[in-house]
């Protein structure tokens, strides 16, 4: 190793990778601020551009998981230098397999110069500063935890020491854990910021299978815990954020699920009212979809040791099962959706290793968009292959069809206005065949229509819903609506203040015989009489 002097004026370093005697730790658990000996191989970097980082798990378009790993690899780099303010001492350990794999990462900063301060007008890196705001360099103290390695004492008179970021592996080379620890001078190297050192801290945790597959990571959003005595041995559902893997027997991911760990307060403690809710989420890729470099996946919410409540799926052929004629009606192309919700109760999470041949064991609703632009919502018993209720939806719900246990449809409310392209309804028809009397209201409150079927199929028009003039005592609307209206016009405020003051809601059979009036009265009564819009659609809605 040499020193130079560099062209800013400061001590730059130019090593070379350098191999020391072998050792069976890179990182002492009980001095993790010692900065090891023997066993390692030091390279050195600015801090800033070469900057080596922990990268996540990667999943890959065509199904492989990329496992956690340091980047970019230093192994085959050359070495580097410390700039001007800052630097990173990199280690390397073996890999048990012939290579070496990062096991330390120290954080270094210039006791002259600061990376958080402005450069001098000169061009200069900007120098430290003191409390005060004043130009002053952090003195020189021994640093014996550092200068124990021959190579690191001829840095610190004019480096100190930040932060320490420890790896550790398993026996294959596979990262398992990394842990952060501060020095107290991390202050100085915040412009003196009064904050806690923080001497111990679990950032990442990763588990492996017998094949060498990634079985789950802790730590992707955060430190796995702010408990500085937390393990990796003790992460689990509800003690840590967790993500978890899934393989198909070739290695290629079956489903990735995540879930959230408790909220923590800074000293790693949080009452048990602070805790996240527990629910997770996950993707699940199918096999055998969408193309070798972009597989087709469903995203779904569950609940750990429950199971799965939801799921929404670009995969417009998942379910097939559960397929019904009025399916080739729906919105093709774009971005389609395919949505289940599993009301009752949530769906074990072994529904996934069977390809979900599983799902028509239990309730569950199924929801696309068809090409009218409303939402068709298919409500399906367990073990039952046709539905027992279909809703067709825009914000409210337009029509709701009952079938019964054949199948058969049995009765059909309608509520509003629909696109003439959703489905058919023909009221001229019965007014024309003297069984509707009155001129039914099909659009705003109150707006039902009520049909039943019998076994063969026929159609029966049994309730309408009108509006009714007090002062006339007489249906308010001209029958039959299709004629010319022989009623004087009314100013669209006049007609306002009329029907405030002079107009009722009823309801009844199609011959104007009223059953019941009021839109309170009205809507409750749908929901009794015919179960109008009682239906529970998803696990989180309160009926």
């Amino acid at each position: 190793m040499r020193l130079k002097r560099g062209v800013v004026g400061v001590i730059s370093i130019m090593v070379g990778a350098a191999s020391l005697p072998a050792a069976a730790t890179c990182t002492d658990r009980s001095k993790p601020l010692s900065s090891p000996v023997d066993g390692v191989t030091l390279m050195f970097n600015d801090g800033a551009g070469a900057r080596v980082f922990l990268r996540q798990a990667q999943i890959l378009d065509d199904g492989r998981v990329r496992p956690p790993e340091l980047t970019p690899p230093v192994a085959t780099k050359p070495a580097g230098t410390f700039g001007p303010t800052q630097g990173q001492v990199i280690y390397l350990e073996s890999d048990g397999k012939g290579g070496k794999v990062v096991c330390r990462i120290e954080q270094w900063e210039s006791r002259t110069y600061s990376p958080l301060e402005r450069p001098q007008a000169g061009g200069g890196p900007g120098l430290r500063r003191d409390t005060a705001g004043k130009v002053r360099a952090l003195a020189y103290r021994a640093q014996p935890a550092q200068e124990r390695n021959p190579i690191l004492g001829k840095l610190t008179p004019h480096y100190f020491m930040t932060r320490v970021d420890a790896f550790y592996h398993s026996p294959d080379g596979q990262l398992v854990e990394a842990r952060m620890h501060e020095t107290p001078d991390i202050t100085v190297a915040a412009n003196h910021d009064a904050r806690a050192v923080v001497h111990d801290r679990l950032m990442f945790c990763a588990r492996y299978d017998t094949k060498g597959r990634l079985t789950m990571t802790s730590g992707t959003n955060g430190p796995v815990s702010l408990s500085p005595a937390f393990q990796c041995s003790e992460v689990a559902l509800g003690t840590a954020e967790m993500s978890s893997y899934r393989y198909y027997p070739d290695g290629t991911l079956l489903a990735n699920l995540r879930t959230p760990g408790p909220i923590q307060d800074n000293d790693g403690t949080a009452p048990p009212e602070a805790q996240a809710s527990g629910r997770g989420q996950g993707n699940v890729w199918f096999k055998g979809t969408g193309t070798a470099a972009a597989r087709e996946d469903a995203l779904f919410n569950f609940i750990p040791g429950q199971g799965l409540y939801t799921l929404t799926t670009g995969n417009m052929a998942f379910a097939a099962f559960d397929v019904q004629p009025l399916y080739e009606e729906r919105t093709q192309g774009g971005p389609a959706r395919l949505e289940y919700d599993f009301p009752s109760r949530p769906v074990p999470l072994e529904v996934i290793d069977d390809g979900f041949v599983g799902l028509k064991r239990y309730p569950r609703v199924r929801t696309y968009s068809h090409r009218s632009g409303l939402k068709v919502l298919e409500v399906f018993d367990a073990n039952r292959s046709a539905p027992r209720q279909r809703q067709w939806r825009t914000l409210d719900l337009n029509r709701q069809e009952s079938y019964n246990a054949k199948g058969g449809l049995a009765q059909v409310v309608h509520y509003g206005a629909a696109p003439r392209d959703a489905y058919p309804e023909d009221l001229k028809r019965y007014a024309e065949a003297g069984m509707l009397k009155v001129t039914p209201t099909t659009v705003g409150y109150a707006s039902y229509r009520v049909y039943t079927y019998d076994a063969s199929g026929k159609e029966s028009l049994v309730f309408v819903c009108w509006q009714h003039d007090g002062p006339s005592n007489k249906p308010y609307r001209h029958f039959p609506w299709w004629t010319p209206d022989p009623t004087p016009k009314r100013s669209k405020e006049e007609a306002l203040i009329y029907g405030m003051k002079n107009v009722a809601n009823r309801c009844g059979t199609p011959d104007g015989k009223m059953v019941v009036q009021g839109l309170a009265a009205i809507d409750s009564y749908m929901a009794k009489t015919y179960g109008f819009d009682v239906e529970k659609l998803s696990y989180d809605e309160v009926r």
